[in-house]
């Protein structure tokens, strides 16, 4: 397989092994190497997450004027904004290489479920070039689930990172990585097409600060790129209301171009993380070396 025109793949190979290659170089207390911190219950993650996705429509549009009689069609490519979308994470991230007494690289593992909607889908067009919003009842929306399995690399310092420990109350994540992800969508209101299922592999990058209070509470930043298409509509769609003009009057599809993500990230076992004694300046992992 030739790297060079599949870089992707390439990257996607290297964050597999990296972990690997560096099981030998990694122990937390002398006991805990990179596999059993993917099963430590004290370094996992729940989140809550608003996105702002971005999106794409293709296909035919119907023209009119201001009456709203029809003119004609026009295929065209427009941007899809004022989307929102919803979701829930469970991650672990799993040191194996330290860099300091309070920072590592580790590997970034999430399971994400996402919920979008798609609004409005089949404004017309104006002579002017304007939109118009469809007749109410007529409109064609949709939403998507998404289920996405993000795999990277990260640099931590803090709190939660090597080592878990309550006497530091600040913490911080700078990485990235690709997130193969599988989706589904269908037409809320229109019941002549089925479900419609996408595939795809896009990069992310993601930054994270946070703070320990009683738990460790992060806020996490995550922006994916990439084009995936959503749904396809081979056919017009009838006017649902009765209308004598059709909701839609040709094929169309809309993809997914990009998603920015905010998320609340709650460690809820943190509170048994094991370095308690704040009150002196040395690791109880190696008793004889300073924390800073």
């Amino acid at each position: 397989m030739n790297f060079n025109k599949k870089p992707l793949v390439f990257l996607a190979l290297a964050f597999l092994l990296l972990p690997a290659y560096s099981f030998a170089q990694f122990q937390l207390n002398n006991t805990s190497p990179f596999l059993h911190a993917l099963t430590d219950l004290k370094r996992y993650e729940l989140g809550f997450t608003y996105i702002m996705p971005a999106g794409e429509y293709n296909g035919v549009t119907r023209v009119t004027q201001p009456d709203p009689y029809f003119r004609g069609d026009s295929s065209m490519t427009r941007k899809l904004t004022g989307l929102t979308g919803f979701g829930m994470s469970i991650g672990v991230s799993a040191p194996f290489k330290r860099t300091g007494h309070i920072s590592c690289w580790a590997m970034d593992v999430q399971l994400l479920l996402n919920y979008y909607t798609w609004s409005k889908l089949n404004p017309t067009l104006g002579t002017d070039g304007t939109y118009t919003d469809p007749v109410a009842g007529d409109e064609v929306n949709a939403v998507s689930y998404q289920v996405a399995l993000p795999l990277g690399v990260e640099y931590k310092i803090g709190c939660d990172a090597a080592v878990l420990t309550k006497r530091l109350p600040l913490c911080a994540t700078f990485g990235g990585g690709l997130i193969p992800q599988m989706w589904m969508t269908n037409l809320t209101n229109v019941s002549t097409f089925d479900n419609q299922f996408s595939f795809g592999l896009t990069p992310y990058a993601k930054v994270e600060a946070g703070f320990r209070a009683g738990w460790c509470i992060k806020l996490r930043l995550m922006y994916t790129y990439g084009r995936i298409n959503l749904f396809d509509a081979n056919k017009s769609i009838p006017s649902v209301t009765g209308n004598q003009y059709p909701a839609t009057d040709g094929p169309f599809g809309f993809a997914t171009t990009s998603n920015f993500m905010v998320s609340l990230i709650l460690m809820p076992f943190s509170g048994k993380w094991p370095e308690t004694q704040w009150y002196n300046t040395y690791d109880t992992y190696q008793p004889y070396e300073r924390l800073n």
